[in-house]
């Protein structure tokens, strides 16, 4: 006899389940469970008719306090790993269960005569062959059905791996990848699709700088009533799918930070802006640093927009392989890395002056590591908070408070 541990969707902990393996992947196996003999008592009934075979969510199948409850507990297991401990532990915060996202990047694919829309199987290249999605706004699961018509219409049908779709305050987007020219019928019936639909229509045929704008219009917006805030983005610039997620996690962000008259915050990935016009709304002078060339001009022009420019100033630089920025003076750091974490050059940026941290953070591993790498430059874990930013699914969005320690 031998052991082998399996990692297995559709399941809950203590549970019997009948279960087979999918794949193999990096020395782990992973399986789906396809029959709950013993149930927990946190499993519910799922909604989704496409769940668990479609890819999109993960925990559907669980109650949604106790899928908070789950990423929680991840986190402080990976910090816990680390050796480090918050002093406090605020509440999850949560918002919406369905109907919360506003962008995707769904899956197309071709077989014989028929074509699928939609997100990609678990564990599979397979896409489902689905007609709505809950978690999208209505919105946008309006679109799945229309769309897979549109690509079963076009002559490169079977050369399209993908479409991404955005929602803003009053707009629609969809980006159409294709791995081969379009044909002049192709892009007028793009066009024809876009009028009908009343969205913008760009078109993709190799890598950011041949988006090609087909028809409509280029930017979109989303809000932040809080601080007054409209910013503008392409729907392929990274924003958060879940606005009213977001809109607590800066509100929270920026009182976390205290800015104070003379405060100047450092700001690390900004993006588009997302916190750095906030905290200039609240008083600061804020320094952004991004390594996309796209986003800094898109902040620059979000900050004049908002008539918050005398306060911001954006700067291109590649946060993983640059020198840091000469004389910044900041006392106040906020960082929102990608999954990769802050990076090789963190002591670089932690300097001296720096008092306070806030640390958004969306995945559990690198921001438990990153946190021991922030105690040994001396600061502290004051308290963390779990933002509920993609319901159903295994992402978690993390923030946390760190404090130069006394001396």
């Amino acid at each position: 006899m031998w052991e082998r541990t399996v990692r297995i969707k559709n399941a809950l902990p203590g549970e019997q389940v009948r279960a087979r393996v999918l794949k193999r992947r990096r020395g782990e196996w992973l399986g789906e469970a396809y029959e709950v003999e013993r149930p927990h008592p946190c499993r519910q009934r799922t909604p989704c008719e496409y769940y668990p075979r479609c890819g999109g969510c993960v925990l559907q199948h669980m109650r949604p306090g106790q899928q908070l409850l789950h990423k929680q507990g991840e986190v402080l297991a990976c910090l816990e790993s680390e050796g480090i401990a918050a002093a406090e532990l605020l509440p999850p915060v949560s918002d919406a269960q369905f109907s919360y996202r506003t962008k995707a990047r769904l899956g197309v694919r071709v077989v014989g005569a028929n074509v699928m829309v939609g997100f990609r199987e678990t564990l599979s290249n397979r896409v489902t062959r689905m007609t709505a999605c809950l978690n999208l706004t209505p919105a946008l699961s309006a679109l799945i059905e229309p769309l897979r018509e549109l690509v079963d219409a076009l002559s490169v049908r079977e050369r399209i791996p993908q479409i991404e779709i955005a929602q803003g305050s009053s707009h629609r987007a969809i980006v159409v990848r294709h791995l081969d020219p379009l044909a002049e019928g192709d892009i007028r019936a793009l066009v024809a699709f876009a009028r009908r639909n009343r969205i913008a229509v760009w078109s993709q045929g190799g890598g950011p700088d041949t988006q090609t704008l087909l028809h409509g219009q280029e930017l979109m917006t989303y809000q932040n009533a809080d601080f007054g805030l409209t910013l503008c983005f392409r729907p392929t610039e990274f924003t958060q799918v879940n606005e009213g997620i977001n809109v607590k996690l800066v509100r929270h962000a920026v009182a976390a930070l205290d800015v104070q008259a003379g405060d100047r915050v450092l700001d690390l990935f900004c993006g588009i802006g997302n916190f750095s016009l906030a905290l200039a709304r609240s008083g600061a002078t804020v320094v952004g640093v991004e390594g996309s060339d796209a986003a800094v001009r898109r902040a620059r022009q979000n900050a004049g927009f908002n008539g918050v420019a005398g306060s911001c100033e954006f700067h291109l630089l590649d946060l993983y392989d640059a020198e840091p920025l000469k004389g910044m003076n900041a006392n106040l750091l906020l960082v929102d890395p990608p999954r990769s974490g802050v990076g090789p050059l963190m002591e670089d940026w932690v300097t001296c002056d720096i008092r306070r941290i806030v640390y958004v953070s969306c995945n559990p591993r690198t921001f438990a590591t990153d946190a021991k790498r922030l105690q040994v430059l001396g600061f502290s874990l004051r308290r963390i908070r779990v933002y509920d930013m993609f319901p159903n699914t295994a992402h978690v969005e993390t923030m946390g408070v760190f404090d130069r320690s006394s001396v």
